[in-house]
């Protein structure tokens, strides 16, 4: 499982979103009541939601809009297969960038991760979405040791990655990031 995670905070670095929250969205998709009881298994295809699609891989991508994904966000020489666990984590990661485009905050992008963004523009996502929301915020929040960024996306352009790669290579007590 390590080898996922630092895969999926290598990708996130790549794409340029913050790792942790990547991590805690994958975390969340495979919930199993805690940190530490969950696995995330880059495998996955069980997950079958109300309208029969199925969710795949690390991230859990909705095998309805997996091509629209892969229209939007691939930009790989090689062709894209979903149980590949950096294919899927950079589909995950791209649309979680995209998303953070259009949201107002990291609770929102989470919502929309989960059940879609027309949803959360209209202002009516489910509960079950906002639940999921609260959980991932809570899981970012425990992996960067209460260190979680401001919630609210003021503007993308502002973000400072070389703080995260210090952050995680070197393990530095992060300072202000005003």
């Amino acid at each position: 499982m390590e080898t996922i995670l630092a895969l999926i905070l290598s990708v996130a670095l790549e794409v340029g979103i913050p790792p942790y929250f990547a991590q805690a969205i994958a975390y969340a998709e495979h919930w199993n009541g805690s940190v530490e009881n969950t696995v995330i298994n880059p495998k996955a295809d069980t997950n079958v939601n109300e309208d029969k699609s199925i969710d795949l891989g690390v991230m859990q991508l909705n095998s309805r809009y997996i091509n629209d994904f892969v229209f939007l966000f691939w930009d790989k020489p090689w062709e894209f297969k979903w149980e590949s666990p950096y294919d899927n984590i950079y589909i995950g990661c791209k649309q979680i960038e995209w998303l953070m485009k259009r949201c107002t905050t990291y609770w929102s992008v989470a919502v929309a991760y989960n059940c879609g963004i027309d949803r959360v523009l209209k202002g009516n996502p489910p509960h079950r979405s906002t639940v999921y929301a609260d959980r991932v915020i809570r899981i970012w929040n425990e992996l960067s040791g209460g260190r979680a960024r401001t919630l609210v996306l003021s503007s993308y352009e502002e973000w400072n990655y070389s703080v995260w790669v210090a952050d995680i290579i070197y393990g530095l007590e992060l300072k202000s990031r005003n």
